[in-house]
């Protein structure tokens, strides 16, 4: 993990990177989520593909951002890694927050 926040790190000191990272703040945000979570499982790519019944290129793809999952798929591999989904719309400038979470 060290090395991929060292990597990140670099790579947020190019403006125009940032500016893109920011812009899918949400995309990476639930691909780091399910890269850390794996990891902190001892999990390869290959292992979560088992567990949830697909290819280790379709979780290389989804890791990597090059995949649009659906909700369902999405929260079968919440299962596969023993984690809840969960999914917030926040109105800008509003506190208060629609939440649907799936319990594992």
């Amino acid at each position: 993990m060290r090395i991929y926040k060292s990597v990140k790190k670099r790579f947020l000191e190019d403006p125009e990177f940032r500016k893109e990272y920011e812009a899918l703040g949400p995309n990476f945000a639930l691909i780091e989520s399910i890269i850390r979570r794996r990891m902190e499982l001892k999990m390869s790519q290959e292992d979560l593909a088992a567990k949830v019944g697909t290819g280790q290129a379709v979780i290389s793809r989804l890791e990597s951002g090059n995949a649009n999952p659906t909700l369902a798929s999405l929260a079968e591999i919440a299962k596969a890694l023993d984690a809840d989904l969960r999914i917030e719309l926040k109105p800008k400038g509003n506190s208060k927050v629609a939440t649907l979470a799936e319990e594992t």
